[in-house]
């Protein structure tokens, strides 16, 4: 597994609520946190956060979606993914010993 990936999972777990959502979410992390859309695996709690931000309290539904795309996608048992930084952290690990 590759880095691009993890972001594919991230955008199908996001687009489930439509693209004007993923967008705001990449924007907004970039305007006020100078992040890019691949800094989401590196720095998981700002996404977090912007997704609680501009999310009008269905955040637990869109991480649930994310992490769902995740655990499929690399596999991850519930105890390594049960919330949305543990999910990016847990499949960021396979794609660096996949890389190393």
């Amino acid at each position: 597994m590759e880095e691009y990936d993890l972001l594919q999972c991230i955008d199908r777990g996001m687009e489930r609520f439509g693209s004007y959502l993923k967008q705001t979410i990449y924007w907004r992390m970039t305007i006020l946190y100078g992040s890019q859309r691949e800094a989401v695996i590196t720095n998981p709690e700002i996404f977090a956060k912007t997704i609680e931000e501009i999310s009008d309290g269905s955040s637990v539904k869109i991480e649930r979606s994310i992490i769902r795309e995740i655990r499929k996608v690399f596999d991850l048992p519930v105890q390594d993914s049960e919330t949305l930084c543990g999910a990016i952290a847990a499949a960021r690990k396979q794609v660096v010993l996949v890389c190393s």
